[in-house]
């Protein structure tokens, strides 16, 4: 069967979220504007842009720094490139990246100190829904909560200090932590309002060579804290998806067992996703896979093409899979592995 015909993207999506084969793999795609005048200038056209499925897409939802009470759209607004506040009262130095120059938690003592209303920031936010959900008729829904539990504590106490508290302070984490998990909760209640299939969430608490702290401080502090997160996605009759960049290998089992629907990212420069596959592949979703940082950066056409054949083959195998790159097509790809890229992700799995 034909899937592209019969089913709408969003229905593909749900049956590899069922663990069900589909004709086309489902795959995510970002473009900025200037790789999609790039590619329209390399195809001699727009032509190319009625190839592109969008079977995932997102309804606006709360960014790293909560940017829009402060009135911008993004706080990588690079005609805004300064030095900043955010709504949590941490100061970063923008740029091509954000580099965090201080923080409200100075000392392990919370204190007077309060995370932002979420109830005023999402009054601000449900205004951009309509258009959203007027933009989604046919994808899969996503909203996303970005800085998640150790984010958003290092964000607060600054990476190092937080760091320090995780061997040091146990009481101070603890606390910590159960406060940003109530007010992610919160965050939860609110966010489905809107019409969507899942939530998203970030935490990058690993590097490429493994956890950045150990998997028994994960397991300690995180694990439950998280179990509740997903617990509450679960109780709306949601997916619960989270980016995590680095080798998370070593804790896929743990968040198999507190209800991780779909992990993302997946980079195959730091885990040998396939092996996560064979393991793992009948209990949690992979959404991500293409190595961005050698292959499509350095990569030949051919090279991409032969890679996504076998992410289709092996990643896609009974399900479960969304194609995409393990990081976002920074303006360092060459036009002509997009253009593979898009060509390839496009042709049927069998």
């Amino acid at each position: 069967m034909n899937n592209k015909i019969y089913f709408k993207p969003r229905d593909i999506v749900k049956l590899a979220f069922q663990y069900q084969e589909t004709k086309f793999i489902p795959y995510y795609l970002e473009l900025t504007q200037l790789q999609n005048q790039a590619l329209t200038k390399y195809y001699g056209g727009k032509q190319w842009q009625n190839s592109v499925t969008n079977y995932i897409n997102h309804i606006t939802g709360v960014d790293n720094f909560l940017s829009l009470l402060l009135g911008v759209s993004s706080i990588l607004d690079f005609e805004k490139m300064s030095i900043q506040s955010d709504s949590f009262g941490c100061t970063w130095k923008l740029g091509a990246a954000c580099h965090l120059v201080d923080w409200p938690l100075h000392d392990p003592v919370i204190g007077c100190y309060h995370l932002p209303n979420l109830e005023d920031y999402f009054k601000i936010l449900q205004q951009k829904w309509p258009e959203d959900i007027r933009n989604t008729q046919d994808q899969f829904r996503v909203i996303a909560h970005s800085f998640g539990l150790f984010e958003r504590s290092w964000s607060l106490r600054n990476f190092e200090n937080f760091l320090i508290d995780l061997l040091t302070n146990e009481p101070f984490v603890e606390e910590l932590l159960d406060n940003i998990t109530e007010w992610l909760l919160h965050s939860i209640d609110l966010m489905v309002t809107a019409p969507v299939d899942a939530i998203m969430f970030t935490d990058d608490h690993a590097y490429q060579k493994g956890m950045i702290m150990s998997e028994s401080k994960w397991r300690k502090f995180f694990k439950p804290r998280w179990k509740k997160i997903f617990e509450r996605v679960h109780h709306y009759g949601l997916y619960a998806i989270m980016h995590m960049c680095g080798d998370t290998s070593s804790v896929v089992p743990d968040l198999i067992e507190i209800g991780l629907d779909c992990m993302e990212s997946c980079q195959p420069e730091c885990m040998d996703i396939y092996n996560l596959k064979k393991q793992y592949g009948k209990d949690i979703r992979f959404w991500g896979g293409l190595g961005v940082q050698d292959l499509m950066a350095f990569g030949t056409p051919s090279e991409v093409r032969k890679e996504i054949r076998i992410l289709k083959n092996k990643m896609g195998y009974k399900g479960g899979y969304i194609l995409s790159g393990a990081k976002t097509f920074g303006e360092e790809i060459p036009i002509e592995n997009i253009a593979a890229f898009i060509e390839e992700v496009n042709l049927p799995m069998f």
